[in-house]
């Protein structure tokens, strides 16, 4: 066997996201968005030192040069089905990278989380800084994301997202800050590991995992039931849930207040919504702890999320109402802890 093919094979997908653009600013951090040029996923691993690059077999795709706030359903599910094919094709594949923008990673770390049913890592990762700037985070970001994809010990643990040297559970993790670099944060139990020393230690498995069969992606393929989110607050009228449900919401996921409470004029705005078959699921407004199924919320017939936050939350009634479930079902898939 040859050097290079006794290497880790990973396979490093871009869509873009701020690791991925380029300003001509080096101070720029804040409107390379909008002024910025779009680098490839060669241009992203030529920024990593040769001695770095050198301890890995590396296979470059670039999937798409979007904004993270353009992405949808649509591009997820195709992306999935790149990764399911990738990872069928290359059984000798160690695991996959996935450059992503920060500002929906933690939507579509998710969504590939629920639909794919893989062993092997699929590793999220983003950068605050863009690779032009003094200091980039991206490339260390990268390197991290590498080890982790080639660690034996990530396998089994669903899709995970690294940033800051820390290992997030998809499901767990959220972007906590604007601009700092410590952004992503799993405030219930913490990550799930770090990167230490170019080596990668895991502290626990991941909690809660959720499952949806893949045939899903067909079904996103031709288009997804509209769901919705409302953010509750003290006064509410409740012509927001109105307005989403004559817009023809199948389903509404309310950012309640906590721990889990909405106004008057809202609830009965819900409530004429569940009767009409639109689907509630009640989230919150917090950074951690769950909303409790309690006993008014399930007499209105009303999912509580559990820990997931609002735009998680929207992330999986989609996929369950375009698979068709009860509503009974769909509370039992979002009662995991």
């Amino acid at each position: 066997m040859s050097d290079a093919a006794s290497l880790p094979f990973v396979t490093v997908i871009s869509t873009g996201g701020t690791i991925a653009r380029y300003s001509d600013n080096p101070c720029d951090t804040v409107d390379y968005a909008e002024i910025g040029q779009d680098l490839d996923s060669s241009d992203l691993l030529s920024a990593l030192p040769a001695v770095v690059r050198a301890r890995f077999r590396v296979r470059e795709i670039t999937f798409s040069q979007k904004d993270s706030s353009h992405l949808d359903m649509s591009q997820w599910a195709a992306l999935a089905c790149r990764i399911r094919d990738l990872l069928a094709e290359n059984p000798d594949m160690a695991g996959i990278v996935v450059t992503h923008g920060t500002t929906t990673l933690e939507e579509g770390a998710f969504f590939l989380d629920l639909v794919l049913h893989e062993n092997r890592p699929v590793v999220l990762v983003g950068a605050q800084r863009p690779a032009s700037a003094i200091s980039a985070d991206g490339p260390a970001n990268l390197h991290a994301a590498l080890l982790v994809a080639a660690c034996p010990q990530a396998r089994g643990k669903g899709v995970l997202v690294v940033a800051d040297n820390e290992v997030h559970a998809a499901a767990a993790v959220t972007k906590a800050a604007t601009y700092r670099l410590d952004t992503f944060r799993s405030p219930d139990f913490g990550p799930l590991g770090v990167i230490e020393g170019d080596v990668v230690h895991f502290a626990r498995q991941p909690l809660g995992r959720r499952h949806i069969d893949s045939s899903v992606l067909g079904r996103i393929a031709r288009g997804w039931p509209r769901v919705d989110i409302c953010y509750s607050y003290s006064g509410g009228d409740g012509a927001a849930i109105a307005a989403f449900h004559a817009a023809g919401a199948r389903g509404i996921v309310v950012a309640s207040m906590l721990p889990g409470m909405c106004a008057p004029g809202e609830n009965d705005a819900l409530d004429a919504a569940r009767a009409q078959g639109v689907a509630v699921v009640m989230s919150s407004q917090g950074s951690c702890g769950a909303t409790i199924p309690r006993q008014d919320l399930r007499q209105r017939g009303i999912v509580a999320a559990g820990r997931l936050r609002p735009r998680q939350a929207r992330i999986l009634l989609t996929l369950c109402l375009a698979m068709d479930m009860s509503m009974e079902r769909i509370a039992e898939i979002f009662d995991i802890s």
